[in-house]
């Protein structure tokens, strides 16, 4: 058995929790579905716990990015992710077979499942699924997930299980390293001249969690790079790392053109970008597809008063109506519940997923999780608030504001330490940006890590 940071680690059994308030066990948990250490697992109750944190895990995934889970839902879901995982601890090797026999389907989060068992006492399992994911791409994120759940002590054992000679487990090492933003020493340097791509960009990546502004130069050597991810990576980190020069101006133009990656570039632009070189992207945009949408949710991301009037006019458009609601909360920091601003949806409203079989769609909307404006309320809230806010009073017009706040470094702990996560994502990049060198703040690890780094950033409860 192995510490991480006083939180138990171990195979068979579970545990109360630790003086630290984090959680113990496979799992890191117990909590819904707590396992008895004296009554034997059946399997039944294996095959339970499997298939929650299977379906638990993929709930996890979409809250990673979802704008209404604040830190307590966060933590709440990870929480009960702990305890199903902690029944399988309990369960022995009997929770082996069952979880193996889930991966033919060859599903991210039945790989999750199997890797965080493996990564605990089973070093041939682990070996094992790695080999298997090398003929499943899709499987990959799951084994990904499971170095980032454990601790960083069973997180950096499994590079000693894995074929330096194969790229996908150099790639799952500096999973490992970035997810517990650990120095990958030699092992960075190596991958960032690596002839596949996906290290590559998994590298250029670790560089800007890690906050690596000593790397900056050989970073800003591969924003030419002929393939896309690891050419996006290089600019992504080179921004993070305090380059305002080649690399910003070059992610610029990637927010302008249509990719897998726009989106991403497109919001890191939008936040490093001087307010006025921002302004003139949001002009930029506007020829192109989808341009509403972009520039609305620019309009948020830019922090600036004067588009406030201009996103209540938004609302009144179903189409970015809820979006626009979201942009105007990111800048003036209204509650939509507290202040009363959500309305019911449109009655004719038809979005998603039915009951029709012969209906081939089968997609959510972006923007389901989102509230409808109640726009005229949110009008008047405006008028109400917009000269008595503090934080408004007695700021330049360029000021960029965070959640009702002017943007600094206080606010951003803040937000991470209260907000929603979509939100918290953004304070990450913030930190990063104000202060180039800062490691990125993982939002996506588990809520009890989360909490144990807020406390040495002096931004805890």
């Amino acid at each position: 058995m192995t510490m991480d940071n006083g939180r138990l680690q171990t195979g068979t059994g579970a545990a109360s929790g630790t003086a630290s308030g984090a959680p113990s066990g496979v799992g890191a948990g117990m909590g819904a579905g707590e396992v008895s250490s004296f009554a034997p697992v059946t399997a039944d109750q294996i095959e339970t716990y499997r298939d929650e944190a299977a379906f638990l895990w993929t709930q996890r995934r979409d809250a990673l990015d979802a704008p209404h889970y604040s830190p307590r839902q966060f933590a709440d879901l990870d929480e009960q992710l702990a305890a199903q995982l902690d029944g399988l601890a309990e369960a022995g090797d009997e929770a082996w077979p069952p979880c193996e026999a889930a991966l033919i389907n060859d599903c991210a989060e039945d790989f999750f499942v199997a890797g965080v068992l493996a990564l605990n006492g089973r070093a041939a399992a682990w070996s094992s699924l790695v080999r298997r994911a090398r003929e499943a791409p899709e499987a990959a994120p799951g084994l990904a997930a499971a170095l980032a759940w454990v601790g960083p002590n069973e997180a950096l054992q499994a590079e000693a299980l894995m074929s330096a000679e194969d790229s996908l487990s150099r790639r799952l090492t500096l999973e490992a390293y970035g997810a517990h933003r650990l120095d990958a020493g030699e092992r960075w340097s190596v991958s960032m001249r690596s002839t596949n791509a996906g290290e590559r960009a998994r590298a250029l990546r670790l560089a800007g969690e890690l906050g690596r502004v000593d790397g900056l130069n050989a970073v800003l050597e591969l924003i030419s790079d002929e393939k896309s991810e690891p050419r996006f990576w290089a600019l992504w980190s080179g921004v993070l790392l305090g380059d305002r020069g080649k690399a910003l101006a070059a992610l610029t133009g990637a927010a302008l053109r249509p990719g897998t990656r726009q989106m991403d570039a497109f919001r890191l632009a939008v936040l490093a970008l001087p307010v006025e070189d921002g302004h003139r992207l949001l002009v930029e945009a506007e020829s192109m597809a989808g341009a509403a949408r972009l520039r609305v949710i620019g309009a948020g991301l830019s922090g600036q008063l004067r588009y406030v009037p201009w996103l209540v006019d938004q609302m009144t458009q179903p189409a970015l109506a809820r979006i626009a609601l979201e942009a105007f909360c990111l800048i003036v920091g209204a509650d939509v519940n507290v202040d009363g601003l959500e309305a019911t949806p449109p009655e004719d409203l038809e979005e998603g997923p039915n009951e029709d079989p012969e209906d081939d769609d089968v997609e959510l909307p972006v923007d389901v999780a989102l509230p409808w404006p109640q726009v005229e309320r949110v009008r008047a809230w405006w008028l109400s608030h917009q000269s008595r806010l503090p934080a408004l009073t007695g700021q330049p017009a360029t000021a960029r504001y965070f959640l009702g706040e002017p943007l600094s470094e206080l606010q951003c702990l803040r937000v991470l330490r209260d907000g929603h996560q979509r939100a918290r994502a953004l304070a990450a990049l913030h930190l990063c940006l104000l202060r180039p060198g800062t490691p990125l703040f993982p939002v996506e690890a588990p809520a009890w890590r989360q909490r144990r780094r807020l406390d040495v950033l002096g931004a805890g409860d």
